[in-house]
């Protein structure tokens, strides 16, 4: 009976989700709502909540607990803060730090994660959900458990600069995902344009083993 209860919680968090997204798309330009959307991935959700059943199943209840409390963190905070131009830095930190958490519940031991935050990040705001699509572009095409995966994923603050690497091993993953691949860095590249026209710069080197991020930023 709880674990129906939580899945009704759930769904009903995410329906509440496309409803706010839907009301503010009268408000936003087309390549803002469309990575907006974008974000909410229903596959990613629901994925990472059968994570969380079995872990209910298998394991004790109070790691069950922490991956609910983040996913829930996770979809407030979409719903709350989605819709303004900018947020607090450690707001959006706190989104990306839960998202790998979660991330981790489903990475086979053979895949190497190195994720290194550094600097300061009080008093610093940055338009929500910017940094995210490199980050789990890299966790889409990055991770097979029958081959050799690797992410590196880089966050340094250096007063009001912000340098985000991100690299990743390519390897074969589903369909489905490569089908996606490249939608969500289209629709990020285009907000920087929109939002920070002259204050950002970004590398992206894509070869056959690799694709790499290199994104460096004045926070406003």
């Amino acid at each position: 009976m709880l674990f129906l209860y939580l899945i009704g919680i759930f769904i009903t968090l995410y329906l509440r989700i496309k409803m706010n997204l839907e009301a503010i798309e009268v408000e936003k330009n087309n390549a803002e709502i469309s990575y907006l959307k974008s974000q909410i991935n229903p596959h990613f959700l629901f994925n990472t909540f059968n994570s969380i059943y079995s872990l209910a199943i298998k394991e004790n209840a109070e790691r069950t607990a922490n991956g609910m409390l983040k996913l829930s963190g996770m979809m407030r905070y979409v719903v709350s803060e989605s819709s303004s131009d900018f947020v607090p830095l450690e707001k959006e930190l706190t989104y990306i730090n839960n998202f790998i958490e979660l991330q981790k519940l489903r990475l086979d031991k053979g895949v190497k994660l190195n994720y290194e935050l550094d600097g300061s990040f009080e008093d610093k705001r940055i338009a929500p959900l910017l940094l995210i699509p490199f980050i789990e572009n890299a966790f889409k095409h990055g991770v097979n458990p029958d081959e050799d995966s690797s992410i590196i994923i880089r966050i340094i603050i250096d007063e009001d600069k912000l340098h985000l690497f991100v690299e990743n091993n390519k390897v074969t993953t589903h369909h489905e995902m490569n089908e996606k691949m490249g939608f969500g860095i289209g629709n990020t590249r285009n907000r920087l344009k929109l939002l920070y026209p002259s204050n950002h710069t970004i590398v992206i080197i894509d070869t056959n083993r690799k694709y790499q991020v290199n994104l460096k930023l004045n926070l406003l």
